[in-house]
C-alpha cells in the first residue's frame, strides 16, 4: 500500500474541545470513526490522541495527520486561540512518524467546500449560482463567533489552493455614515475596529445592545441565539440582524475586490444560517456593490450560503489529498 493510500488521522483543535477521525484509503473521512474529547478533561493532544487510538481500537495510530486549529498556523508551536493550549508539529512528528499538516480552522473549512457534501441553502445574488468545481477565485466568509475568511482557487487544470487569511482581524472599513457611526458608538472612537468586532455573534450582541440603548430600551437577549430566535418578534432584534447585515455585506464587497474573487463569494457559518432570510434581503444586498468603479462587475458576483456537515474534518481530509 503507497503511502498515500494510507488512512489517515484527521483532527480539529479549539477552544473547547478536540475532534478525531480517520480518513479511508480513498482519502475521506470515515463519520463513523469521529470521536470528541473535551478539553477540561484532557491533559493534551498527545492524551487525547492515544485516548482515540484506544476508543477507535487500533493497534497503531496512522503516520500521517490533518489537524485544523483554532488560530494561526505558523511555526512549530501553534497557540490555540483563547486558550492555553499550544500544539507542536515536532512533537507530532516524532509520535506519528511523519510531518503533520496543520491548517487553520476556517481554511480546513474552505477546502471542505469543494467535497460533494457541501450544500447550497440560499443564493443571494448575482449572474448565477457559484460552481466550486468551475476554475475560479472565490471568497468564502464564515459568521460565526468571529469572522473567518479564506480564499478558494481552482486552476484551469483543476487544482485547488486555498490561501489563509485574518482578514477578520483587519480593520473594518465604514462604507456609510451609518457604519461609520455604529464603529464609533461600539468601539469609543478607538482606531482601528477590527472587522469581527461588528461582523460575528459577539458584535451582533453588541450591536443589539447599542441599539437598544439608542432606543430607550431594556435590552431582553442575553446572548447571539436570543436575537436570532426573537428576531420576527423583538424589533431591536431585528434591527440588530439588519445592521450585521449591512456592515457584512459591505466587507464582502471589499474582499471579493481585495482579492479578485470575482467568481463567487460563499457563505457559512452558524450565525449566517440563522440569519439567511435578512442576509438575503435588497437592502443589504445593496452595500456589497458599493464600489463606483466596480459596481456593475460587482452586482454579477454571484454569492450563496452553503452549509456542510462536519466541515472541518470533511475539509483537513480535502487538504490532505490535495498535498499528497
Amino acid at each position: 500500500m503507497a503511502a498515500t493510500d494510507e488512512p489517515a488521522i484527521l483532527g480539529t483543535i479549539g477552544r473547547k474541545r478536540l475532534c478525531f477521525a480517520l480518513s479511508g484509503i480513498d482519502g475521506l473521512l470515515q463519520t463513523s470513526t469521529i470521536r470528541t474529547y473535551d478539553v477540561g478533561t484532557t491533559t493534551g493532544v498527545s492524551a487525547a490522541l492515544m485516548s482515540f487510538q484506544r476508543d477507535i481500537g487500533l493497534a497503531n495510530l496512522p503516520r500521517r495527520s490533518a489537524i485544523a486549529v483554532a488560530g494561526l498556523a505558523r511555526g512549530d508551536a501553534i497557540s490555540i486561540t483563547h486558550t492555553r493550549w499550544f500544539l507542536s508539529r515536532s512533537g507530532l512528528n516524532a509520535m506519528l512518524g511523519q510531518p503533520p499538516l496543520i491548517l487553520n480552522d476556517f481554511a480546513a473549512e474552505a477546502w471542505g467546500m469543494c467535497s460533494a457534501g457541501a450544500r447550497m441553502q440560499e443564493s443571494f445574488g448575482g449572474d448565477a449560482k457559484p460552481n466550486l468545481q468551475t476554475p475560479g477565485c472565490y471568497v468564502v466568509l464564515g459568521i460565526t463567533s468571529g469572522l473567518g475568511v479564506a480564499v478558494l482557487n481552482r486552476s484551469q487544470t483543476g487544482t485547488v489552493t486555498v490561501l489563509p487569511t485574518e482578514a477578520g482581524h483587519s480593520a473594518f472599513a465604514a462604507v456609510s455614515e451609518e457604519l461609520a457611526q455604529l464603529v464609533s458608538d461600539l468601539t469609543a472612537n478607538r482606531h482601528p475596529a477590527a472587522t469581527e468586532e461588528i461582523v460575528s455573534a459577539p458584535g451582533l450582541l453588541s450591536i443589539y445592545n447599542l441599539i437598544a440603548k439608542r432606543r430607550g430600551a431594556s435590552p431582553r437577549a442575553r446572548t447571539p441565539e436570543d436575537i436570532t430566535r426573537t428576531v420576527q418578534s423583538d424589533p431591536i432584534a431585528r434591527a440588530a440582524c439588519e445592521m450585521l447585515s449591512r456592515a457584512f455585506w459591505a466587507q464582502a464587497g471589499n474582499l471579493v475586490m481585495t482579492f479578485g474573487a470575482w467568481d463567487g463569494v460563499i457563505v457559512t457559518g452558524k450565525l449566517a444560517t440563522a440569519m439567511r432570510p435578512i442576509l438575503a434581503q435588497a437592502s443589504a444586498q445593496a452595500l456589497f456593490a458599493v464600489s463606483a468603479k466596480h459596481r456593475r462587475v460587482l452586482e454579477g458576483v454571484p454569492r450563496t450560503l452553503i452549509t456542510l456537515e462536519h466541515a472541518e474534518l470533511v475539509g483537513v481530509a480535502e487538504a490532505l489529498r490535495g498535498a499528497s
